[in-house]
């Protein structure tokens, strides 16, 4: 089976596809457990997100910069093992392509 084309999506669009669960942790996450390797540790203060991308296994993919030193980050967070969410990422696939 093919797996779908990684696409990127507005802040808006992630926040129809998390829970209130899930957006908790989401912000937990990008709030200080994101690891910059410019500044050799996790961003304790954050970052500023450029970027969200639905992956092709329907994860969350996410850039930005470090809040400390400006420095380019990225980080997965693996919510498409989440069948709920597996499911709810594919109606909206579904609803993006008419």
């Amino acid at each position: 089976m093919k797996r779908p084309p990684e696409i990127r999506i507005n802040q808006f669009q992630l926040a129809v596809l998390l829970n209130d669960e899930q957006k908790n942790f989401f912000d937990a996450v990008v709030a200080g457990n994101v690891f910059c390797a410019h500044c050799g540790d996790v961003c304790n203060s954050g970052i500023t997100i450029e970027e969200v991308f639905l992956t092709d296994l329907n994860d969350i993919h996410v850039k930005g910069t470090c809040n400390t030193c400006n420095g380019k980050v990225a980080r997965l967070i693996e919510f498409g093992e989440d069948q709920e969410f597996y499911n709810k990422a594919m109606d909206f696939r579904k609803s993006i392509q008419n």
